[in-house]
């Protein structure tokens, strides 16, 4: 029997095997890929987050900030690609200079170093390539790029080489409660553990329903990409964020730790959490939001597209509680 069973070999199913693998327990992570970190972390934005947009008091927020340090000091133990760009977001008119003034103070509430508000020279002088029409913007030098999948696969390494099991192709389908804790099948074999958590990404929400009622749904929102040629890659030094707004928080323009340039994505909810494709439609929509903020992206320069799917949830935070009794939810995130 295991102390604890992961379901997930995610992110956050990773970084969960990574930290329990160094202590004295037996752990085993289950995923039902033929590999690990096949889904949301092999297709994002690849950002990892200053803290400024959760709302104060949420785990969220907590967990933003607190992440972003442990995130740089991890990727640098564990030589995983990393780059400390910062991050601008733009206001276009005197309504998004209100709105960064919101996310300052709520920046600062969480403790994320080193926030300022930019007037239109500032952000020119550091991005020559935004739009002329930026009222300004807010700067978070603690925003970063990293590899995300370097980042997981670095992770679940080190949690095997701990003695962590890893095994694939195991997708939970029943789950039952035992005496010492919990009996996991994927119809052919069972995996028993005293523990389990729930990292289950899109699935999480029935992976939930497993073992408890039924708390939270997962809403799988699409997100679709443009990744342009390194001849692009100098288009912008830092993360270039919309400012939210009405029509949500916009796309982004950003570069990536290989030299490339991302932009996207747009967001669709949709009811296959499996269906990552990409639409003449949304892909237009994501051109067209870019080009507001930084006009001159080259879209001919575009190698590759690609859709990611993000594990929404009705609940507006992360999710990490316990369900039942040793049965913990690592979710929503």
């Amino acid at each position: 029997m295991y102390d604890v069973a992961i379901i997930g070999g995610g992110m956050a199913g990773c970084a969960c095997a990574y930290r329990l693998a160094r202590c004295r327990v037996r752990v085993v992570l289950l995923e039902k890929e033929n590999d690990i970190c096949m889904g949301a972390t092999r297709a994002n934005s690849a950002i990892m987050h200053a803290g400024y947009d959760p709302h104060p008091g949420t785990l969220m927020a907590k967990l933003n900030v607190k992440g972003n340090a442990m995130s740089r000091e991890i990727c640098k133990k564990l030589h995983v690609s990393w780059k400390d760009t910062g991050s601008l977001v733009v206001a276009l008119n005197d309504e998004d200079m209100d709105t960064l003034q919101d996310l300052l103070e709520r920046g600062r509430e969480n403790g994320v170093p080193g926030l300022e508000l930019w007037d239109a020279a500032q952000v020119r002088a550091k991005e020559p390539n935004v739009t002329e029409t930026a009222k300004g913007a807010l700067w978070a030098p603690t925003a970063a790029i990293v590899n995300p999948w370097e980042f997981g696969l670095a992770m679940a390494e080190v949690a095997v080489q701990n003695g962590c099991e890893l095994r694939r192709r195991f997708p939970v389908e029943k789950i039952e409660k035992t005496a010492e804790g919990y009996a996991l099948s994927d119809g052919k074999d069972t995996v028993e553990a005293r523990y389990v958590i729930n990292a289950a990404g899109v699935y999480a929400d029935r992976v939930n329903n497993l073992v408890a009622a039924p708390s939270f749904t997962v809403e799988p929102t699409v997100g679709e990409y443009y990744l342009l040629d390194k001849c692009e890659g100098n288009r912008v030094s830092t993360v270039i964020f919309q400012c939210p707004g009405k029509e949500g928080k916009g796309v982004l323009v950003a570069p990536t730790v290989h030299g490339n340039l991302i932009v996207g994505p747009n967001a669709v909810v949709r009811r296959d959490p499996d269906d990552t494709s990409d639409t003449a439609a949304g892909l237009a929509e994501v051109r067209q939001k870019a080009v507001r903020t930084v006009p001159g992206v080259d879209f001919r320069q575009n190698i590759r597209n690609f859709a990611g799917m993000r594990a929404n949830s009705t609940v507006d935070d992360f999710i990490i509680d316990f369900a039942a009794a040793h049965f913990l939810n690592v979710a929503g995130i």
